[in-house]
């Protein structure tokens, strides 16, 4: 089945046909991590695996922060979970300023410059920039627009959510960065987990 490219993104709540995958939105996007190694977004990271997914950039100081230190508090209750084939993926949206070298010095503030050198325990975690085309089509294949054009093209106000999804199971969801960390953990999992532990035991119990 053909991916869609750049230049033709299609977001994800377009039609699907019997049979594909929510990820068959994602543009196979050439990529560059942390620490400067060129990936393929679907090919690389997203294919058979299981991903958590925000767009961030180095210099916001609105929501950025918090949404990367959700992320930091979930690599260790996801590995646990889930195993080796979960990944955390964080996209920049301002790629001209947020070149390799700038997201490493970001990443590094969470203990993690390369990508391939997590800790025992926890999720790797992926910082991607590229080109602004290749960006901009991934963001709106995900869906992360807004009607309002002027709202649309300021990243400083951009949504706040995480995207995340089993690309095996074909299970995708989406939840606000501001929720608590067990909140978070829990919706993360109903979609992410294959067993009935994993995808019922983290439901928050009435009181």
């Amino acid at each position: 089945r053909e991916r869609p490219s750049a230049s033709s993104p299609r977001p994800v709540s377009a039609f699907l046909a019997p049979g594909s995958r929510h990820s068959d939105q994602i543009p196979n996007v050439s990529l560059f991590t942390q620490s400067g190694r060129q990936v393929r977004l679907y090919d690389d990271l997203v294919r058979d695996s299981q991903v958590l997914l925000s767009f961030m950039y180095v210099r916001c100081i609105g929501v950025c922060p918090a949404s990367s230190q959700a992320m930091q508090e979930l690599r260790e209750p996801l590995r646990r979970e889930l195993g080796a084939g979960v990944k955390l993926i964080s996209l920049t949206l301002d790629p001209e300023h947020d070149r390799p070298a700038e997201l490493a010095r970001y990443a590094g503030r969470f203990g993690i410059p390369h990508e391939d050198r997590s800790e025992p325990g926890l999720a790797p975690w992926y910082f991607l920039t590229g080109t602004q085309e290749d960006i901009e089509a991934v963001r709106v294949a995900l869906g992360y627009r807004d009607p309002d054009p002027v709202i649309d093209a300021d990243r400083s106000r951009h949504a706040a959510m995480f995207t995340f999804g089993n690309d095996l199971t074909n299970r995708w969801g989406s939840l606000p960065v501001g929720l608590n960390a067990a909140q978070t953990l829990s919706g993360v999992l109903r979609v992410l987990g294959t067993t009935h532990a994993q995808r019922y035991s983290h439901l928050p119990r009435p009181s």
